[in-house]
């Protein structure tokens, strides 16, 4: 492993709770764009109790990496709560005092992490990026304050990005 680099799994867990009461409604997807979409599934008499329950702050993804056009499937839930299909995995930081949520995201939203999770998947028909590959991703694990402040400094390029983009239509216009 390279040096100030750490195995993913030291800082997640799996979370497999279900919506048994049908208390949450909200359902979503998870796109290759890296975020929580509202489902396009037809679930008329479908029963929603199996479906996985996603809290805030969480994670999932779609393990399956075949067809989605060399890319992962994973998202942070920054929104309300939702519940997806029980073919996702969902995953959650067990201490957010060493590893960042948002700074993890940044990670995944990598090209480098898809190829990796790509090069990482297996199997013949359907190709999976399962749960213990999952746990074997490397990444630097900078001190939280220095985590925070990648998080920060990107937020600030990408809306400054936008406002340049927005200046940009409206001078077209």
């Amino acid at each position: 492993m390279r040096e100030g680099h750490d195995l993913l799994g030291k800082y997640i867990s799996p979370v497999d709770e279900r919506n048994r009461d049908l208390a949450i409604t909200n359902l979503l997807g998870v796109s290759i764009e890296k975020r929580f979409i509202p489902s396009i599934a037809n679930i008329v008499g479908t029963d929603l109790s199996s479906y996985k329950i996603v809290r805030t702050g969480q994670f999932a993804y779609g393990p399956v990496t075949s067809r989605n056009g060399e890319k992962i499937s994973i998202a942070l839930l920054s929104g309300n709560d939702c519940i997806i299909s029980s073919s996702y995995t969902v995953f959650e930081i067990t201490d957010k005092d060493s590893l960042d949520p948002e700074y993890l995201m940044l990670w995944f939203s990598r090209p480098e992490f898809d190829r990796y999770a790509r090069y990482r998947s297996h199997g013949s028909v359907r190709e999976i990026f399962d749960w213990d590959e999952m746990c074997k991703v490397e990444l630097p694990v900078h001190k939280i304050e220095k985590q925070r402040e990648i998080v920060k400094a990107y937020r600030a390029i990408t809306e400054r990005i936008e406002l340049k983009r927005k200046i940009n239509d409206n001078l077209a216009a």
